[in-house]
């Protein structure tokens, strides 16, 4: 029997359903946030609502709250502490080292080679350093974001208390933005370095954030150098 053509419908699912195996884990990551990011604006709305009607205000619309700089500033300060975990460990990882760890390299690795090899690489400067590069600016981008937010949410805080605004720099410098964006920051810290030594003795299988089973604990992750 004469075999069936192709159609071009069976060629786009196939197309299809190979662009989702291979960026399925961007995809989950992405469909994650979006819940999580809608869920968190909605239980502000709500939350922010409570704290008006405590203070007998009236309350406000999502969209309204949505924009608010309050819930900005809560957005702000989450994504710049995130951003600064990974730009902390791709940048930092380029001079210091953890033995055994998959995302260092081998402390024993002769640096001559590396740099060689540097300069006689094909790229520029800029792609070489590309990711780093884009992490820094998301993360310096995002910490403005949430000076800027935070400073304009907490003259609204006095605002409803019937006190006078503050100036942005004194808000720069005032326990209230330091406590809250260095208590994002020391969170962020351990959880790296927790990965960090816990990756030198422990496994998952299959996973590419983890040194194959059989290896050594001694046995450190190879770098692009």
């Amino acid at each position: 029997m004469p075999q069936r053509k192709k159609q071009p419908q069976d060629k786009a699912e196939r197309s299809l359903r190979r662009f989702f195996k291979d960026n399925s884990l961007t995809i989950v990551m992405f469909v994650l946030f979006l819940i999580c990011f809608w869920g968190d604006s909605v239980a502000s709305w709500h939350l922010q609502n409570q704290h008006l009607a405590d203070h007998g205000s009236a309350a406000i619309g999502f969209w309204r709250n949505f924009f608010s700089s309050s819930y900005l500033q809560e957005l702000a300060s989450n994504w710049q502490a995130a951003f600064l975990q990974l730009t902390s460990l791709i940048v930092f990882s380029v001079f210091l080292y953890q033995r055994g760890a998959p995302h260092s390299r081998d402390p024993d690795k002769h640096k001559n080679k590396r740099k060689k090899r540097e300069e006689d690489s094909r790229f520029s400067w800029l792609f070489r350093n590309s990711l780093s590069i884009a992490f820094v600016l998301l993360f310096v981008v995002t910490l403005a974001f949430h000076m800027v937010s935070g400073a304009l949410s907490f003259n609204e805080q006095l605002a409803l208390l019937h006190r006078p605004p503050i100036s942005f720099g004194a808000f720069l410098i005032s326990a209230t933005f330091w406590s809250s964006t260095l208590e994002t920051w020391q969170a962020e810290f351990l959880a790296i370095a927790l990965f960090i030594v816990l990756s030198v003795f422990l496994r998952q299988q299959d996973s590419a954030e983890s040194k194959p089973v059989e290896s050594s604990n001694k046995d450190t992750g190879n770098a692009d150098d």
